[in-house]
C-alpha cells in the first residue's frame, strides 16, 4: 500500500491574498507612524524652544537686558550661547528635531521680524522660531488680533511644516492646543 503524501504548500493566489492584505495594512499604518514620529518631533522641539525661552528670561532677570543677538541663525558659538551657557544649570539645543538651526533675535532687533512693531519692542524683547520639518521660513506675519492666523490645526503631515515661533517665552504661532 502506497501513502499518499498530504504536504501542501500555498497556492499562488493564497500568498497574492496575503500580500494584498499586508500592502493595505501598510497604507493605512504608515501614514500614521510618519504623523506619530513627526508629532513627536514637533512637542520636542516645542519643550527645547522653551527651555532657551527660559534661559533667555533668567539672563534678562539677572542682566536686565536681552542678551547679544544673533539676528537669525543660532550657531552653537554664537554669543547668545556664550552669553547664556555659564548662567545656566540646565542645556538647550541649538537646534530644532529636524536637524535646522532655531533663528533667534533678541533686543531692539525683535523690531520688525514678523511684522512686529517697533513701538511694542524693548531691550528685554526676544524670539525663538523653528523653520519646522521643511526647513523653510512661510513668511508669517504676526497679527494679535488674529488668533487663526496665528495658530494652526495639524490636519495632515505637511502641518509639520509650519514655522513655531515664541515671542517673550509666549506662542505666537503654533499649533492650536487641542479640546
Amino acid at each position: 500500500m502506497r501513502r499518499k503524501e498530504s504536504s501542501r504548500g500555498f497556492t499562488l493566489i493564497e500568498l497574492l491574498v496575503v500580500v494584498i492584505i499586508l500592502a493595505i495594512l501598510m497604507l493605512i499604518l504608515v501614514p500614521i507612524f510618519q504623523s506619530a514620529i513627526q508629532k513627536t518631533k514637533q512637542k520636542t522641539t516645542m519643550s527645547d524652544m522653551s527651555d532657551l525661552a527660559k534661559a533667555v528670561m533668567s539672563y534678562i532677570t539677572d542682566v536686565g537686558s536681552a542678551p547679544t543677538s544673533p539676528n537669525g541663525e543660532l550657531a552653537p558659538d554664537s554669543q547668545l550661547v556664550m552669553d547664556l551657557t555659564p548662567m545656566q544649570k540646565i542645556t538647550f539645543s541649538t537646534r530644532d528635531n529636524w536637524g535646522m538651526p532655531y533663528r533667534v533675535w533678541t533686543g531692539l532687533d525683535v523690531a520688525g521680524v514678523f511684522g512686529i512693531d517697533s513701538a511694542e519692542v524693548g531691550t528685554d524683547d526676544f524670539i525663538i522660531q523653528s523653520l519646522g520639518r521643511d526647513g523653510l521660513d512661510e513668511g508669517f506675519s504676526y497679527n494679535p488680533n488674529d488668533s487663526s492666523n496665528n495658530f494652526y490645526v495639524i490636519q495632515d503631515i505637511s502641518d509639520f511644516s509650519r514655522d513655531l515661533i515664541l515671542w517673550n517665552g509666549g506662542w505666537i504661532h503654533a499649533p492650536r492646543a487641542s479640546g
